[in-house]
């Protein structure tokens, strides 16, 4: 869709037509839910199919791709049970990048969008994260040269890379670009910082251990009460760490989503490579017990909180996004602990466990390196990814990443089974002998109870959206207009937003009519890159047949006012669809002039 006077003229008269019509738009408190994205373009508004999209990475033994598959040649198991394979096609990124690239049109005047078109690199969508937030700041330091090391070395012609970093919040250092000035200028610009969750929990590991269970004699003695002491610092670190733990991993997860929202609109497959230091699967608490029993062991361990169900939840959003990660720990050379990277855990009989059974396996306190190696290992084998240890594979993953995003299979079914809230397994299996596949591990079949608990997620990730300097999201697209009012002691600034209807969900309203529920946000941020104000309304319009056959036609059009005095500003602006929980966000600069 061109953007011209005759396009925003067919706006103006949308906008009539639904107010003649009838049609009320009406507003309600801020609130989004949570459903899976199935990732396939629909021909009109989106409605409640479950697809499954699985990208297929197949090599021979030489590791080279095997081509000229077909449906014929997979089998897919879903919870052990065959599934109907409804699609298998050979992708190429280059093709669909250059197809969704030549759908650019110069924008007019005063016009942005989120178009994925204008946001798709010309190959595999790479994106870096350095992640400050789980990673001490020495080895921040060194993922920082090893990525200005590659970038000088070996970073390839027209290769294309985003840089994102992760402190306690996303920011996007770099949009995807090949120049290797702009790519070194974003990694340089990441300066190590401090992560207090990973500082306390520092003091919790560095605390002396008590090497055996005080006698229960009843007698006290100055050795007896220092140890006292000491068991009460433990166990008061020990909470410490508990709670910046569980509030790291839900920054973390929250990243996880607000990157599947940021290429969520990108076709094709994407890879993110994460380099992070730590990554924890559960939180932990000593037991110490003072009566002589054969249980008085002070450094057996409990469970307090497992995070496996959100990790897996997490990494079904990211591979129907189809976002693939590649986890580089940025520990260094510090030898492989565990099996390969397609593997959780191995028991000693050689059983393969995984999830609160390898946890408990472990017995180690929270932050261990086995056990963090595993979470990574787990984020990257579900995603289709793969998990890289040794300090000299920083250029491996990426160039694997490049790799695998070139050219792969996308398979496609359809589940029998209704949405029940559960983890469902996927494998997918190639009659080729000798080929090996790398392909996601499953999917989280979201209801609609699991929407409402993730209300409050959801809040967050839309925050987090609409802030200065976070990634753009492609979920839902739109174009938007903002054009500069007369200059004015306080000026009144109109946008006026037309939304893709094809990336938006619809409800059935009964009699042939829908409804619709979406959210527009407006954030203005001023020079100095803090918020000078914002506009946020949701509005819930049930359209009547032919009101909705035209909005499929033309778009669904707002208007959003809000005032602001002379300045220059940054706008954020942004799209939620309520059903769905996708998001949409753009930005553009406006600057104020004052009365003369």
């Amino acid at each position: 869709m061109k953007c011209s006077k005759s396009w925003w003229q067919r706006i103006r008269v949308l906008v009539a037509t639904i107010s003649l019509a009838g049609v009320t738009f009406a507003l309600s408190s801020a609130g989004w839910a949570q459903e899976q994205n199935s990732g396939v373009p629909a021909p009109a508004v989106r409605v409640s199919v479950r697809l499954v999209l699985v990208d297929a990475i197949v090599m021979d033994n030489a590791g080279k791709l095997v081509t000229g598959l077909g449906a014929q040649d997979f089998t897919v198991l879903e919870d052990g049970k065959p599934q109907k394979v409804t699609m298998v096609s050979f992708e190429q990124s280059a093709e669909l990048a250059r197809a969704l690239r030549g759908q650019r049109a110069n924008m007019p005047p005063n016009v942005t969008t989120n178009r994925p078109a204008y946001r798709m690199p010309s190959g595999a969508p790479v994106i870096v994260l350095l992640d400050a937030l789980n990673t001490p700041v020495r080895d921040q330091g060194r993922a920082r040269m090893e990525m200005l090391k590659y970038l000088d070395k070996q970073l390839q012609p027209g290769q294309q890379f985003a840089v994102y970093t992760l402190a306690r919040s996303l920011k996007i250092l770099q949009d995807f670009t090949d120049d290797p000035a702009l790519l070194k200028a974003a990694v340089q610009s990441f300066n190590p910082s401090v992560s207090m969750e990973l500082q306390i929990a520092d003091v919790d590991q560095r605390l002396p251990r008590l090497s055996g269970a005080l006698p229960d004699s009843g007698v006290r003695s100055p050795n007896r009460d220092a140890t006292m002491f000491l068991q009460r610092m433990q166990s008061f670190y020990e909470e410490q760490t508990n709670v910046v733990t569980d509030a790291r991993v839900g920054m973390t997860l929250t990243a996880f989503r607000g990157i599947a929202q940021a290429v969520t609109g990108l076709p094709g497959r994407k890879s993110l490579i994460w380099v992070s230091g730590s990554f924890p699967l559960a939180t932990y608490s000593r037991i110490i017990q003072y009566s002589a029993d054969s249980n008085n062991d002070p450094n057996r361990v409990r469970i307090e909180n497992l995070y496996e169900d959100k990790l897996r939840e997490t990494d079904s959003i990211l591979t129907d996004a189809r976002v693939a990660v590649y986890a580089v720990d940025a520990r260094g050379l510090v030898g492989e602990l565990l099996g390969g990277a397609e593997d959780q855990g191995v028991s000693k009989a050689g059983t393969l466990v995984g999830g609160a059974e390898y946890a408990q396996s472990l017995q180690l306190a929270s932050g261990s390196l086995q056990e963090t190696q595993a979470t990574m290992k787990q984020v990257a084998g579900d995603t289709g990814g793969k998990f890289f240890i040794n300090q000299n594979e920083l250029d491996h993953s990426v160039a694997l990443s490049v790799q695998d995003g070139a050219a792969y299979y996308l398979l496609c079914y359809s589940p029998e089974g209704k949405a029940d809230g559960k983890f469902h397994k996927i494998e997918v299996k190639v009659n080729r002998p000798g080929a090996s596949v790398r392909s996601r591990r499953g999917y989280y079949a979201g209801t609609s109870d699991d929407q409402a608990k993730t209300t409050k997620a959801r809040d967050t990730e839309v925050g987090m959206a609409m802030q200065y300097g976070s990634p753009g999201a492609t979920g839902v697209t739109f174009d938007a207009r903002v054009v500069p009012p007369s200059p004015a002691a306080k000026a009144k600034v109109g946008v006026d937003f037309i939304v893709d209807p094809t990336t938006i969900s619809a409800a059935d309203g009964g009699g042939g009519s829908k409804g619709l529920a979406l959210e527009f946000h407006v954030a203005a941020y001023g020079a100095d890159r803090k918020m000078a104000t914002q506009k946020d309304v949701a509005i819930k319009p049930t359209l009547k047949p032919a009101d909705f056959t035209r909005i499929q036609q033309q778009g669904l059009p707002y208007h959003v006012d809000l005032e602001l005095p002379p300045g220059r500003y940054t706008l954020r602006l942004g799209v939620v669809d309520q059903h769905s929980g996708i998001i949409g966000t753009a930005e553009m600069p406006l600057v104020l002039e004052g009365p003369q």
